[in-house]
């Protein structure tokens, strides 16, 4: 907003991308004299050279004295963040070869947060004046007295005098200060007197790169979005960052590059990904907000993926590519309101850990808990085999739940199939009987007839339902056996699948996927039916269970659900056992059901179950 003839003044949000990037539009479509940034002129001297090193991203630390630290000393930095509205400032400046002045109060003091104040995305819709008016209402003008109204008059007397020097400045204001500062620019109450505060307080101010794996500490953004950015400026071709664009780009990159496992990639399909999304949404929503926290994004990540999911998604949202060929002795560790780094003066000391105030933090930061359980590290999974009891295997509950849902449905299905198979068609006389058959009707449109079906009565029977997922990789599928019903309502299932030692979880708990399975309903003991198939001169995991289903099964319609139709091979099969194999393709399932049913697990021992949930819960 132009405040006067010679002053534009930008109030901001410390490390939004928003404002840096009204900041950019600004200088692109104005020329200025110089840029005027609220920074204590203790860091003008580094900042120049810090910028310079963008995107490489550090901290200008500094410190009251020349000499030895006390222990309860504490330091104030601030992060070159390229995503901060006053960096870009300066960077600007610098690119464009006019000079800027570090305007704030020289002595470095704890500024309060913000008071709650509508979301910043804001600015996108309502434009950056229009935002720092409503927010404005809310924040009103510092009462004398306290620290805001200190360093407001201060800034208002150094843009004075850049007022006298210079015809165009570009001044960016925090948006706690501005109606401050404004107020001030043109009052009787302060003189060139009041800029005397410059001297008396010296500073030591040191530059160091930021440990990458804090950053999230020290930036505005996500280091994912700060990141995106940062290669939006490097490609002058690229589109503008759209920041919530950003945050559904973390979630397909996720799953497509951090997952060793592809077919676990393969599961979080675009689907769940949009469901993720909408949940995140309501997340933002509830806590009235339009971007959404980290906290929040993670939650979301996993309730639809799981933790495996959720932590992938933690640590890319913490990765930053531009990253310093320094030893770790060169770097400052930070948190929220500690920093730790190496001691100058007493280099034999070691690490030092300080309290530390960030002067680019306008909202409060906090710690808050997330229940997310790593994956099993390789000797905790060595460990997890070493104590398995090979007598005690059981199913999960839930996901038996889950299968015989869906072999009910399977069967049902099936059932229709042969109905609609046996259907008959005729002329319309005078009645529609069980309904207009469309496609006999079009087929004969010419003659004008209409010709409706009639279904037979519904006297078959199904009890045998058969999956199969894969059949070409036999040689991954180690395990081939028979479970049978603990009691009436689950079916005697037999599967072959992936080993139970190749993914453990948890103590007594192994993920496991099947590659073919079959349920027998109602339940019945049966034998091994791969070594049946095995000793009729049978091969291969798909016709193995195949054949011993046919064997077994009562029923003469058995339902084959598969991604092909059964080969002549198979049906030949059925019809020496007087068998029909009715086919139904996998295709009919959506990729959401099939690859959570493909996916079960196997517990070491009924009480097991007892705590399989806090492992396995949140992937059903």
């Amino acid at each position: 907003m132009r405040i006067c003839a010679e002053i534009e003044m930008l109030p901001v949000i410390h490390g939004k991308e928003l404002f840096a990037r009204e900041v950019r539009r600004l200088c692109s479509g104005q020329r200025f004299d110089c840029v005027a940034v609220d920074i204590p002129p203790a860091f003008q001297d580094d900042l120049s050279a810090a910028v310079d090193g963008l995107p490489l991203i550090s901290a200008l630390i500094a410190h009251e004295g020349h000499g030895v630290y006390g222990d309860d000393e504490c330091r104030y930095y601030i992060p070159v963040d390229p995503c901060d509205a006053m960096i870009e400032g300066v960077r600007q400046a610098r690119q464009r070869r006019i000079p800027f002045y570090c305007v704030g109060a020289p002595e470095l003091e704890n500024l309060e947060p913000l008071p709650p104040l509508p979301d910043e995305y804001s600015v996108k819709k309502l434009g950056a004046d229009a935002y720092a008016a409503l927010c404005g209402a809310v924040i009103g003008t510092a009462p004398e007295g306290c620290i805001e109204h200190g360093q407001s008059k201060h800034i208002a007397a150094k843009l004075r005098r850049l007022r006298s020097q210079y015809k165009n400045i570009l001044a960016i204001i925090p948006l706690k200060l501005f109606k401050t500062v404004i107020s001030f620019l043109d009052s009787e109450e302060i003189s060139d007197a009041d800029l005397g505060i410059d001297t008396g307080y010296g500073y030591t101010v040191q530059t160091r790169y930021i440990n990458p794996d804090h950053l999230f500490f020290a930036l505005g953004e996500l280091p994912f979005i700060t990141a995106k950015t940062q290669m939006e400026r490097q490609d002058p071709f690229a589109e503008p960052v759209e920041l919530l664009d950003a945050v559904k780009e973390l979630f397909t990159e996720t799953r497509d590059n951090y997952f060793d496992d592809k077919e676990q990639a393969v599961q979080l399909s675009p689907v769940r990904i949009q469901t993720a999304l909408t949940y995140l949404r309501n997340l933002t929503v509830m806590s009235g907000e339009l971007t959404p926290s980290l906290i929040d994004i993670v939650e979301a990540a996993k309730g639809v993926g799981g933790n495996a999911y959720a932590l992938r998604i933690l640590k890319n949202a913490h990765y930053y590519p531009f990253l310093p060929i320094e030893s770790g002795d060169t770097l400052v560790n930070i948190g929220i309101k500690r920093m730790s780094l190496i001691d100058d003066v007493y280099p034999g000391a070691g690490r030092e850990v300080y309290r530390a105030v960030n002067l680019f933090r306008d909202k409060m930061i906090y710690w808050r808990r997330i229940d997310l359980k790593p994956d099993p590290s390789v000797m905790q999974k060595k460990k997890y085999r070493y104590s398995w009891d090979p007598y005690g295997m059981c199913s999960h509950t839930p996901e038996d739940t889950r299968i015989e849902r869906f072999n009910s449905h399977a069967r049902g299905k099936a059932m229709r199939v042969v109905t609609e198979h046996l259907a008959r068609t005729e002329k319309f006389s005078s009645s529609v009987k069980d309904g207009i058959d469309i496609r006999e009707t079009l087929r004969n449109w010419h003659t004008g007839s209409i010709y409706v079906k009639e279904l037979p009565p519904a006297v078959t029977k199904l009890d045998t339902v058969i999956i199969i997922f894969d059949e070409s990789h036999d040689g991954r599928y180690q395990q081939r056996t028979t479970w049978y019903a603990e009691h009436e309502e689950e079916s005697t299932l037999s599967f072959y699948a992936t080993g139970t030692f190749e993914d453990l979880i948890g103590p007594g708990i192994a993920r496991c996927t099947y590659g073919g399975v079959a349920m027998l309903f109602p339940p019945r003991n049966v034998p091994d039916i791969f070594r049946v198939a095995e000793e009729m001169g049978v091969t291969g995991c798909a016709e193995q269970l195949v054949t011993g289903s046919l064997v077994f099964s009562r029923e003469k319609n058995v339902a084959y659900i598969a991604a092909k139709a059964p080969s002549v091979r198979l049906r030949a099969q059925a019809g020496r056992f007087k068998k029909h194999l009715v086919w139904i393709p996998l295709s009919t399932f959506s990729n959401e059901t099939l690859s959570r049913l493909r996916r079960f697990h196997v517990l070491n021992g009924k009480n097991v179950r007892s705590w399989a949930a806090h492992f396995i819960g949140d992937e059903l």
